[in-house]
């Protein structure tokens, strides 16, 4: 009798031991539970970083100083053989405003020739403007003065001043130098070629040509 009670109280031990641990299992595995026990992580977003960088700001043309609108450069040419030409023509420019330049320059050329008999030195100077109409083509103008040697009926190779007046216009390759801003290639017409002749005729231009053509580093 005493081992029925024993057995019976046992079977009634396990029952409600098992239930409880049926109901702590549930309880664990329980959302809300888990959220008491673990507390979340927010996610934080990673924050950019932004950099400023200051715009460089553009100088006025007009308040650039003295220096930043010189232009320094020239023009030179070589040729020998039957005619032997050699060219030196040192520029110096001035930015008037952000298309117009002007400026002047020197010129000294030696000039011989095998065929005609000439030699002769040639030098004098010229003011020019050049105008931007595009950013690589420029209009020009261009006296020149010269002095060169001529004959007369009364004696040879006499010196005498000859004056050219020159328009034409530039294709323009920009270097970004500190004075020399580009290189042209020039194209002028001397308006006054036909009228530079001596006494028997003969034109005593030192180009030999109306058309001038020329590469100018300024």
């Amino acid at each position: 009798m005493k081992i029925k009670i024993l057995l019976i109280c046992m079977i009634v031990l396990a029952i409600l031991t098992g239930t409880q641990v049926s109901a702590q299992s549930d309880e664990y595995f329980r959302p809300d539970s888990l959220n008491k026990d673990r507390p979340q992580k927010k996610e934080i977003p990673p924050v950019e970083k932004k950099e400023y960088t200051e715009k460089k700001q553009e100088v006025d043309f007009k308040q650039l100083p003295f220096i930043d609108r010189v232009r320094l450069g020239g023009s030179f040419g070589l040729s020998f053989g039957t005619v032997t030409n050699i060219n030196l023509s040192p520029m110096a420019g001035y930015e008037i405003t952000k298309k117009l330049v002007g400026g002047v320059g020197l010129t000294g050329m030696y000039y011989k020739s095998k065929l005609f008999g000439v030699n002769s030195l040639y030098y004098g100077g010229r003011a020019f403007l050049m105008y931007s109409i595009f950013p690589m083509v420029n209009l020009i103008g261009e006296v020149e003065a010269m002095n060169v040697e001529t004959d007369t009926f009364k004696k040879y190779n006499v010196r005498k001043w000859i004056t050219s007046p020159m328009l034409g216009a530039s294709y323009t390759q920009a270097v970004g130098g500190r004075f020399i801003k580009g290189v042209h290639l020039t194209a002028l017409y001397n308006f006054n070629y036909n009228n530079q002749i001596d006494d028997y005729g003969n034109n005593i231009s030192p180009y030999g040509s109306p058309f001038v053509f020329r590469v100018t580093f300024l």
